[in-house]
């Protein structure tokens, strides 16, 4: 009979599971018509930046390519090539991705949960319906959807990946010392080849040992081998946690007082003040008493100045320390209690302390929030009437499910989307400006200005707000000299560096001018809007935006058909910031404008330039890119290859 019970048991977690998976699998569906967007943009083309990925000396320049953390988040990359060897690509097959991870993960987490119970010591049944209920909640989370469908995102989703399997691997040595047969090898090289895996994901991926370690803390003592247990557990845990320790010390000493890079605008010290303020709003959203806002801009959340401004920063603060001491006090009484709160915050450490990343994003909660709903689904499951606490447990997750189906159908419908995303936030200049961007690719550029419109004075000193109004206003043909005048202003009093905006908008905007299809926006009026940037003391600071600048100069020369001139902008650009990518684009330019001899005397005064010494052993993934390149001669390969395309078309050229 007792047989029998545990089939049973088991038998009902594993059509649970099977009922999540495919209740998530259709909410989610809703949401993969969806195109790239923001940070997407800014990754992805890796896959075609140096012609498509088919080939290993491709491969290895791609994998190495990253530029987020020490990194690089080589596994992220490899995971986009099941997708795409190439750029631009479909956005559907990236997607779909995301969701069958976020369901390996779903399974992962519930699997996660009857093990925990059952080290706890649980009765089955009770085992079954919470390790269901957690999991199921987690899935069908609406805090999560812009998570699975944002796809550049997926570097939040393998580190939990990762870190569920380090955790399973570790149970499973755990469990093993438990039974005198070992365990050494699974808790050494689960941990250590896991946290491996999830930091070359994401770097909040190392904080799997002390994760570990805080569900070890509120699980019951290990009976045998305990002592050769705790040794090798923490001689395998301890040094990671002291590297991250470390490491966040460091970011904290080196800002505290100094404003972040210029693109951030406040410093290290407001950040870890604001912090605790947000994860209570993260907490209020994961208890669905808080609006989930779904959106990925978050550019106009404040930061605070003191502990009392604003008046709830130092309470927020507080509250956090007295429920870490709560929990770490409690946790042997209320093992699944403390072991989801402290996770959950201990999770935050990298993501949400001193490294200066932007304020808030939700996708921030994807991996600390794992465990959170189980204790929920324990409580439920000691309910005296067994069917009233399934029906509960279905009804609440059904209603989580129903607000998720709401996000994931706006994530289907990009207009909407941003339109609702621009209501809940009037003030961040990202909404508004990719609101109106959407209604203008939608057919209706004069709702894209109507909402600029309104915010126009707000954003006087946004750039990206001023050049979506030119955009528009080309869309119905015509700019007049108010845009024009507003948008070099807003170049020129930036408070901040604008990154490579002006570059990117700027090479589109110098095609349209040539075009003539839009009255008012000519070369000269671009070149006078250039000549505005170029007085920004936060341009001027940063040698890479200057030369852009000069590029973008150089490329307005040759829509005149001014080959001379454009190649001395050219020249005065790569002397700013030598390098061999700049130098080929360049002479490319330069040739296409059937200009050869220029363009080869263009790629002399590269020759004659000294580049960049190659980046350290401590930039990580950088300096390994480098030595990609060098090994490969990669960069001196496209030199020959375009000097030899340019001395034959100059041969032509004479005959």
């Amino acid at each position: 009979m007792e047989h029998v019970r545990i089939d049973r048991s088991l038998a009902l977690l594993f059509a649970g599971i099977l009922a999540s998976l495919i209740a998530t699998l259709l909410i989610y569906s809703q949401g993969l018509q969806g195109d790239f967007l923001f940070d997407d943009w800014a990754n992805l083309p890796a896959l075609g930046a140096q012609g498509p990925v088919d080939h290993w000396p491709a491969f290895l320049r791609y994998i190495t390519s990253g530029t987020a953390d020490p990194t690089g988040r080589p596994l992220a990359l490899l995971s986009f090539l099941l997708d795409a060897h190439h750029w631009p690509a479909s956005p559907a097959p990236f997607k779909r991705t995301n969701l069958l991870i976020h369901l390996i993960n779903g399974s992962l987490l519930s699997g996660l949960l009857w093990r925990l119970g059952g080290v706890l010591q649980l009765p089955r049944r009770d085992r079954a319906m919470s390790a269901w209920f957690g999991g199921t909640v987690w899935m069908l989370h609406p805090l999560f959807a812009s998570t699975v469908l944002y796809i550049v995102q997926r570097e939040a989703m393998l580190p939990a990946t990762f870190t569920l399997l380090g955790i399973h691997a570790w149970l499973s040595g755990r469990h093993r010392y438990a039974q005198a047969d070992g365990g050494r090898a699974w808790v050494v090289g689960g941990i250590s080849m896991f946290t491996v895996l999830a930091f070359l994901s994401k770097a909040n991926g190392v904080l799997l040992p002390l994760l570990v370690l805080i569900i070890e803390a509120c699980l019951p003592p290990l009976a045998g081998n305990a002592r050769s247990y705790r040794r090798w557990l923490l001689s395998t845990c301890v040094p990671w946690i002291v590297a991250v320790v470390l490491g966040l010390l460091w970011f904290a000493g080196r800002g505290i007082d100094n404003a972040s890079p210029s693109y951030r605008g406040w410093s290290v010290g407001q950040r870890l003040l604001t912090e605790p303020t947000i994860i209570w709003t993260y907490v209020g959203q994961l208890a669905l008493v808080v609006r989930i806002a779904g959106s990925v801009f978050h550019d106009q959340y404040p930061a605070a100045n003191s502990l009392f401004d604003p008046l709830w920063t130092l309470p927020a603060i507080a509250a956090l320390g007295i429920v870490i001491f709560l929990g770490w006090r409690y946790r042997k009484r209320y093992p699944a209690l403390a072991m989801a709160v402290l996770f959950y915050l201990a999770a935050h450490l990298v993501e949400s302390t001193s490294i200066p990343l932007e304020l808030y994003f939700e996708h921030r909660n994807y991996l600390p929030a794992l465990l959170l709903f189980w204790p929920l689904g324990l409580a439920l499951s000691r309910l005296r009437y067994r069917l009233g606490a399934i029906a509960i447990g279905v009804l609440l997750s059904v209603g989580v499910g129903t607000i998720t189906l709401g996000v994931t159908k706006l994530w289907g419908n990009p207009v909407a989307q941003a339109s609702m995303w621009a209501e809940d936030a009037p003030g961040s200049a990202r909404a508004q400006t990719y609101a109106a961007q959407m209604e203008g690719e939608a057919g209706h550029p004069r709702r894209g200005l109507q909402r600029l419109a309104l915010h126009r004075s707000e954003f006087a000193a946004e750039p990206q707000v001023a050049l979506a109004i030119l955009d528009l206003r080309c869309q119905l043909g015509d700019v007049d000299a108010a845009d024009i005048a507003f948008a070099g202003t807003s170049l020129q009093i930036a408070p901040r560096d604008p990154g490579k905006l002006v570059l990117n908008w700027f090479s589109p905007a110098i095609a349209v001018a040539r075009s003539g299809t839009c009255h008012g926006l000519d070369a000269a009026t671009l070149e006078r809007m250039l000549d505005r940037a170029a007085t920004n003391p936060h341009v001027v600071a940063l040698p890479g935006r200057m030369q852009d600048i000069e590029h973008l100069r150089g490329e307005l020369a040759l829509a005149r058909g001014d080959t001379t001139a454009a190649r001395a902008h050219f020249d005065t650009a790569l002397r700013l910031l030598p390098a061999a990518n700049v130098a080929l684009e360049q002479a490319a330019s330069l040739g296409r404008a059937n200009a050869p001899d220029l363009a080869i005397g263009h790629l002399d005064v590269y020759a004659q330039l000294t580049p960049p010494a190659m980046r350290s052993p401590s930039t990580g993934m950088a300096w390994v890119h480098d030595q990609v390149l060098s090994h490969q001669d990669y960069w001196n390969n496209e030199l020959v290859h375009l000097r030899s395309a340019l001395s034959n078309a100059s041969k032509e050229s004479s005959q």
